[in-house]
């Protein structure tokens, strides 16, 4: 259950569960399933460790509540490295930024942060493969959520799998 005060901003995890409970994709939804092609559906949460002081606790939210969970410690940017090679250095996003930038120029930390995304996607699913690796790692280290590690693998291939059970 998720109470908030008044002017207290949602978190994305938050945010992630309200509308899984909205559509009925939460077992502790009132509104349940109404149609059988939303046997399938998900709700993901996709966000960064950075510097936010609640990140294993909006982890553990949306696992509670069966939310797929696209996390990555410490930024984004992880993620986008993986698609190139592997990355495995306990940096600071500020590092892990500075060294995605020297892989694609193109990419701004300080502006528009767009890098070619056609290239990368054609490369996803060796990022993928990456990310899983870099999380075996991590888990044999036991730490879970540890720095460098990414889960953003786990949503493009949700959503891969997706797009083959569509019609």
């Amino acid at each position: 259950e998720i109470h908030r005060g008044v002017g207290v901003p949602y978190t994305i995890a938050e945010r992630a569960v309200e509308r899984a409970l909205e559509l009925g994709l939460d077992s502790q939804s009132p509104r349940g399933r109404k149609h059988s092609f939303e046997r399938h559906d998900q709700v993901w949460a996709v966000f960064d460790r950075d510097e936010h002081p609640r990140f294993d606790e909006a982890v553990g939210l949306c696992r509670r509540h069966g939310i797929g969970v696209g996390r990555s410690n410490p930024c984004f940017e992880l993620w986008l490295i993986l698609h190139e090679r592997d990355y495995d250095k306990p940096n600071d996003r500020h590092a892990v930024q500075a060294a995605f930038k020297a892989l694609r120029p193109e990419y701004d930390s300080h502006g528009a942060k767009t890098p070619d995304c056609d290239d990368l996607i054609a490369r996803v699913k060796d990022a993928e493969r990456r990310g899983e690796e870099q999380l075996k790692r991590r888990g044999e280290e036991d730490s879970p959520f540890g720095n460098s590690s990414t889960t953003v693998g786990q949503l493009t291939g949700a959503i891969r799998r997706a797009a083959t059970r569509a019609p």
